[in-house]
């Protein structure tokens, strides 16, 4: 396993700047945030493509630095009912898969997506509630007509370029726990990865150790966050909020720096089910942890994820 670090919040600096942050913090395996919603700032596939030589440079740009790029991620809507955003989305997405496949990467990265929730439907609309009776409907609809569908071509896609897709589990997503993931595995085929992400788990009451060993293998990217909750909101509200993530006082939930939320107990146990879940790349820190700056929470994350990770293959017991 490696230690390694998620670039979307690195919206302001280039390529080769966000490779030389990495390699000062020591986290030297780079998942790349590369359209949609993570932006293209310091990697644009489309454009980097233009020129023959472009990817090649790209992936020299980050062996000059000692980096490793282990995914790319893509986090957009590609089913929403606007076309004009579905088909942005679906663009970035298709530029990403190529662009994977002319730099060595196998991995990318993003959401299922969520349609509207009947044909002429405006607005994405998830369904989280079997309540009033015609939304199990709706919910019916958006996987028979638009997720499966959808996916099921993509899937075609990812196989002609030999990548594997990593859905996040996050909710107001159509992916958002182990049994609608599982569910996508299974209708459209094994190039349907987790990339395994525990902090929207842990606010659903998820446990994420027990969600590792029912996706076993499925997994194949994980991010390293952390969160903690906000008991005197909860009290009053619960844990849906829509509250800014930087409106610290009054949100129900924070993103938080690996081990900063939950204790070092809690991530060897998440490692160890990692393991056993036949899992081995690298944990991408993901920085949304508003109470420090990236250098710092990087930083501390790295330390913490060392500690923990394991360094070497599983030996034999001898006895």
């Amino acid at each position: 396993m490696k230690a390694g670090l998620f670039t979307n919040c690195f919206k302001d600096k280039t390529w080769e700047q966000v490779c030389i942050f990495a390699k000062e913090v020591g986290l030297t395996s780079l998942e790349i945030g590369a359209g949609a919603l993570n932006g293209k700032s310091h990697c644009d596939p489309a454009e980097i493509m233009k020129d023959d030589n472009g990817p090649g440079d790209f992936v020299k740009t980050a062996e000059k630095h000692g980096i490793e790029i282990g995914s790319l991620s893509c986090m957009g809507n590609p089913v929403h009912p606007n076309k004009k955003i579905a088909d942005e989305h679906i663009k970035d997405l298709e530029a990403v898969i190529e662009f994977a496949s002319k730099i060595g990467v196998k991995i990318v990265n993003g959401f299922a997506g969520v349609p509207a929730s009947a044909p002429d439907g405006l607005y994405p609309n998830w369904i989280g509630l079997p309540y009033p009776p015609e939304y199990v409907g709706y919910a019916r609809w958006q996987w028979k007509e638009k997720l499966v569908p959808f996916w099921k071509k993509m899937s075609a896609k990812l196989e002609k370029y030999g990548i594997t897709y990593g859905f996040e589990m996050h909710p107001g997503d159509s992916v958002y726990n182990t049994s609608t993931m599982l569910r996508m595995r299974k209708e459209v085929g094994d190039n349907m990865g987790c990339c395994f992400d525990p902090t929207h788990l842990f606010w659903q009451q998820i446990d994420p150790i027990k969600s590792i060993l029912a996706l076993g293998d499925a997994i194949v990217n994980v991010h390293a966050q952390d969160m903690t909750f906000n008991v005197k909101k909860i009290d009053l509200d619960g844990v849906l909020d829509y509250t800014n993530y930087e409106d610290y006082e009054n949100r129900a939930w924070h993103f938080k720096i690996p081990g900063y939320g939950h204790d070092e107990h809690f991530w060897k146990n998440m490692v160890s089910a990692l393991r056993r879940a036949g899992f081995d790349g690298a944990l991408n820190v993901e920085h949304q942890d508003s109470t420090m700056s990236y250098e710092e929470g990087f930083t501390k994350a790295r330390k913490f994820l060392d500690r923990i990770i394991f360094h070497e293959p599983a030996g034999k017991i001898i006895y």
